[in-house]
């Protein structure tokens, strides 16, 4: 646990050393500088240093015993209060004073995002602002990081449509589940995630089986069409399998050598995938 603890006040600005002498004192109370360095196991040429810091930021308090000076810990609730002022005055100012320097209409039309991290990142980003009607296809993989803002955009009144690529449990919503997942895989060499929120934004990213994963977001009223119009046809495709039946439907493609050819492309070569269910 205290390992856990000394993770999160790194988080909130303290250096490794000074974690360790805070959780030290705190747990241990009153001690010299020799008793710290030993008991938070930083170097006796470092404890110092972390100490000085501490106390100039008000979170550890020092006094003297003759020629020997001793450190105690900020109470654990004063101290959560005044990271609270520290971090929440800021953000409050910034939430009240940025929209106002913020240009009418985004400096770059298509702004792009490297890495799964940061793809999910903005993706969760633009589900929490989903304020009428979201619309996403994502792959089971890449569902555990939005599931969270998936189910608040469901719970404060948001209309969520979906398309999941795998067999796991959708969030609540108009959800269905793409039966030919391992076509699309091999076709894009990957897996993709798109989404439009209000019709004012969208995302939509490539994961490749090998390499950087990579991701496009803008306001561009056209990718917004395009992506919204990609994710209406994947719907209305699913929904018309279902209605015939996977069976009839295979009978029906697979007897075309024109659309095999344009929906498989290079992985025609491969043995048909056969969908689930």
């Amino acid at each position: 646990m205290e390992e856990a603890i000394v993770s999160r006040l790194r988080e909130v600005g303290f250096s490794l050393y000074e974690a360790r002498v805070y959780v030290a004192l705190l747990r241990e109370g009153s001690q010299n500088g020799n008793e710290v360095a030993k008991r938070a196991a930083v170097p006796s040429s470092k404890v110092y240093a972390a100490l000085e810091k501490l106390a100039a930021a008000g979170y550890v308090q020092s006094s003297r015993h003759g020629s020997s000076q001793r450190w105690a810990a900020l109470a654990p609730e004063e101290l959560v209060g005044r990271l609270r002022r520290h971090y929440n005055e800021p953000l409050d100012f910034l939430v009240e004073e940025l929209p106002k320097v913020q240009a009418s209409a985004p400096s770059e039309p298509f702004l792009t995002i490297d890495g799964v991290a940061p793809m999910h990142e903005a993706a969760a980003a633009l589900i929490d602002a989903t304020q009428v009607e979201l619309h996403i296809s994502c792959w089971e993989a890449d569902l555990d990081a939005l599931r969270a803002p998936l189910i608040d955009a469901h719970t404060r009144g948001a209309r969520v449509y979906g398309m999941l690529y795998g067999e796991a449990e959708p969030p609540p919503g108009s959800w269905l589940h793409h039966h030919y997942e391992e076509i699309v895989a091999e076709r894009v060499a990957g897996r993709l995630l798109a989404l439009v929120v209000d019709d004012r934004e969208a995302l939509i990213a490539r994961i490749p089986d090998d390499g950087q994963a990579n991701a496009v977001r803008s306001r561009n009223p056209v990718m917004t069409l395009v992506v919204k119009e990609y994710l209406h046809h994947d719907s209305m495709l699913q929904r018309a399998q279902l209605k015939v039946g996977f069976q009839e439907w295979d009978r029906w493609w697979q007897a075309d050598p024109e659309a095999r050819a344009e929906i498989l492309g290079h992985a025609i070569a491969a043995p048909p995938a056969k969908p689930r269910g």
